[in-house]
């Protein structure tokens, strides 16, 4: 998992900020669809949304302490930006019957649905091993005894607390019940 995680680590900040140069883009030509007011608030609220997310890639792509769940809540932003202007996309497509704004609307829709799946990858307990072993931050929230250590087993990718010392070869995963040493 440790190249795993390397490259998930390594990928998820470009998307992230990639996320939000194209919701920048979209919503700019979205702020004028209302009023004076409704847009100026809109703006206000985007731009602060927008930076967040900036702020959450760069302190993800630093590994800073806290920045894994900030990463994850930052997807859950980009997701419902993502859902807003594909809702307003595909009613505005339905009423002024614009073929190339529905394909838009649902374009913008599967973004969303990536970005649901970006944060559950930032949440799979191997990924989370991962972040732990390579920050010191505890995000497993796994009491660990003396001698304890998280691995996983070669065949189910199951997490498991083991003390590397007593392990025998052959022993089972308490999961699949195949050899945890892989022999």
């Amino acid at each position: 998992m440790e190249g795993v995680g390397v490259r998930l680590h390594r990928r998820t900040s470009p998307f992230m900020l990639l996320d939000a140069v194209i919701l920048a883009v979209l919503l700019t030509t979205h702020m004028a669809i209302f009023g004076l007011l409704l847009s100026a608030i809109a703006s206000v609220l985007s731009a602060s949304a927008l930076l967040y997310v900036v702020f959450s890639a760069y302190s993800f792509r630093r590994m800073r302490p806290g920045s894994l769940s900030s990463a994850m809540n930052g997807f859950y932003v980009l997701f419902a930006m993502y859902v807003a202007i594909g809702i307003i996309d595909l009613l505005a497509a339905g009423l002024i019957g614009d073929v190339w704004l529905f394909i838009q609307a649902f374009l913008v829709l599967l973004l969303a649905r990536s970005c649901l799946q970006r944060r559950r990858a930032l949440n799979d307990p191997r990924f989370r091993s991962w972040w732990t072993i390579s920050t010191g931050e505890d995000v497993l929230g796994i009491e660990l005894s003396e001698g304890e250590v998280l691995a996983t087993c070669p065949s189910c990718s199951s997490m498991l607390a083991v003390i590397p010392e007593k392990l025998d070869e052959g022993d089972p995963c308490p999961i699949c019940g195949k050899s945890l040493t892989g022999r």
